[in-house]
């Protein structure tokens, strides 16, 4: 029994590691034609990228396992087409997402950054008395869409700010609604957004979320609101964003995931936005989509996607298994 890892060596022999005697771990280039070449027999591929060429033709595939929470990048059409495939995703990183949720939020709230730049320059403008006093946190309302692993761990953290918590989900319903003091259905967004002061992202993508933060929603938004997004970039209509901020009809925002990324991950040859200066305003917190990235992920998420994998050859029910037809 065949599972095919198209990364690195080193995550391979990892993955091999714990699944021991019970299945072969071969590795190949994360391109349709190689994954093809070296595991067109495999049962589990383990992997955040599966181009929809592999799933048609990989007949003896059966499992998918993601090594993150977004799955949007495995090819939805493609794994409805097959119809006996399951899909896993992994929620390990969700107490870092969340932690750095909070962090990106005071940034923004706290004039962290300006404040750190012009500092450096031996400017103290920014200190007492300017005229960009900190936005205040506690007594204000906070709007987090989306309340699975990441949106629910959010609101623990944020609960001891003293701010009042609600929450949008698709239907209105999670298992989660205890950590919140009020729940809504995405039916029910726009009454929520006027009101925030804070609005937080973490929603799956898929063919309804994207650009659900578009012109009409950043409409809603109070000029002295902030937007963190640490979901993905498509949710958010790029030009949209850019000009509220421009025009200062909301106060600020915070982003760790792009519309566009350099060709090779870690590149030093890409602004955030070819298009727009997001780089330029102060208003904005930028950052390289590092909200999951700590010091034991890594580990932790490579024994997840081995141990879940082994749950499947063994006969056992896989964990975080993906609707397909929600996506999520």
């Amino acid at each position: 029994m065949k599972v095919l890892v198209p990364y690195r060596e080193e995550i391979a022999d990892t993955i091999q590691t714990i699944l021991g005697d019970e299945a072969q771990v071969v590795r190949s280039e994360r391109t349709a034609q190689e994954m093809l070449e070296k595991g067109s027999d495999a049962v589990a591929v383990a992997s955040g990228r599966v181009p929809s060429e592999y799933i048609r033709r990989a007949k003896n595939l059966r499992m998918i396992q993601a090594f993150g929470a977004g799955v949007d990048k495995i090819d939805h059409d493609a794994v409805l087409e097959r119809g006996d495939l399951i899909v896993c995703n992994n929620h390990v990183n969700a107490d870092e997402v969340s932690e750095y949720a909070v962090m990106l939020l005071l940034a923004v709230a706290k004039h962290i950054i300006p404040s750190h730049e012009k500092l450096r320059k031996g400017d103290w403008s920014l200190g007492w008395g300017s005229d960009r006093p900190n936005i205040e946190i506690r007594k204000k309302r906070l709007l987090i869409i989306g309340l699975g692993n990441v949106g629910s761990a959010i609101a623990k953290r944020l609960q001891r700010f003293g701010v009042e918590i609600t929450a949008v989900t698709r239907t209105g319903e999670s298992d989660n609604e205890h950590l919140v003091d009020k729940l809504v259905s995405v039916e029910r967004i726009e009454e929520v957004v006027l009101a925030a002061d804070f609005v937080i992202l973490s929603l799956p993508l898929t063919d309804e979320s994207e650009g659900l933060v578009d012109e009409e929603f950043l409409s809603w938004m109070k000029p002295t609101s902030i937007l963190v997004n640490v979901s993905r970039g498509p949710i958010i209509k790029e030009s949209a964003l850019y000009h509220a901020l421009q025009d200062n009809r909301i106060a600020g925002a915070a982003i760790d995931v792009w519309w566009e990324y350099p060709k090779e991950w870690g590149g030093t040859d890409k602004f955030p936005s070819e298009e727009y200066a997001f780089h330029e305003m102060e208003n904005v917190v930028l950052s390289p989509h590092r909200a999951g990235y700590s010091e034991h992920i890594h580990e932790e998420q490579l024994r997840f996607v081995g141990e879940n994998i082994l749950r499947f050859i063994r006969g056992e029910e896989p964990e975080n298994q993906v609707d397909p037809e929600q996506g999520y």
